[in-house]
């Protein structure tokens, strides 16, 4: 149950957004698919020398779905008639010949065994999986938002040829980042804290006098209504964060990585 537990919390996607990557969208725009779907003249070169016109509109779109969105035919759930009209229309073919090819999967097979020997695809490895890393590791100290760092992790092994893998690989990939730049966050803030101040910090999770809570939960508290009471509140816990004197420097550190540690200070304006 643990190893099942560690696994989901690697899933960083909902089934649903899971099946938006691995889709082409139907609402795919003019400039989008001029760029992803637009073969060039040794494309067409390639393709033309296979016989039947099934053979090369399969061929053209299996070869299209790996430049764009990266994955193999098989792994990309939806794949737009318009997309298939428009490369067909370059090879001068009938779209309606890619129903002849879809049930051919040991031609399916051997076409992509001949798209990787022929333009470079290779499969992911964990060789890829470590340089990756490494590579992600900055953009995730800038930015921690998910689908941010899914996309970069894309286009990185796309600009590198590499078939994408499983999606739930990807996550993982993500996630581990994250925690590294986040662990690496942490260390950094807490680094310019004197001995003095991680005491004063410390004491913000004791229990306020005559109350079931701590100093931080106060700190945290929002003001219900707008109101001179509520002002005075305000500037009451102002003063009690000025009392701690933290002076941090948080340039190139995104504000998701250490959120609890940041509203504390950032929310309250003291970082300058």
């Amino acid at each position: 149950m643990k190893s099942l537990s560690n696994r989901r919390a690697r899933e960083l996607l909902t089934s649903e957004q899971r099946l938006e990557f691995m889709s082409i969208p139907d609402h795919i725009s003019d400039y989008e698919l001029g760029s992803h779907f637009t073969l060039s003249p040794a494309d067409i070169e390639i393709i033309k020398r296979h016989r039947r016109d099934s053979n090369r509109l399969g061929f053209a779109l299996q070869l299209c779905v790996l430049r764009f969105p990266g994955w193999t035919l098989s792994d990309v759930h939806n794949v737009p008639n318009r997309v298939v009209d428009y490369i067909a229309k370059q090879l001068d073919i009938d779209s309606k010949e890619l129903k002849s090819y879809a049930g051919r999967e040991q031609t399916k097979h051997e076409h992509l065994d001949e798209i990787r020997r022929e333009f470079g695809f290779r499969n992911f490895t964990i060789h890829d999986y470590r340089q990756v890393s490494k590579f992600l590791l900055q953009h995730a100290m800038e930015n921690g938002n998910v689908e941010y760092l899914i996309h970069s992790t894309m286009e990185e092994l796309r600009k590198q040829k590499v078939i994408l893998p499983a999606m739930t690989i990807i996550e993982r990939l993500v996630w581990e980042v994250r925690q590294r730049a986040e662990d690496k966050i942490f260390k950094r803030l807490v680094s310019s804290l004197t001995t003095e101040q991680m005491a004063k910090l410390d004491d913000t999770l004791s229990q306020m006098p005559e109350t079931s809570k701590t100093f931080l939960a106060w700190l945290r508290d929002i003001p219900g209504t707008n109101s001179p009471e509520s002002f005075l509140k305000v500037v009451e816990k102002l003063e009690c964060i000025r009392t701690l004197r933290l002076q941090i420097d948080t340039k190139g550190i995104h504000p998701i990585g250490c959120a609890n540690f940041r509203e504390l200070v950032l929310d309250m304006n003291l970082i300058p």
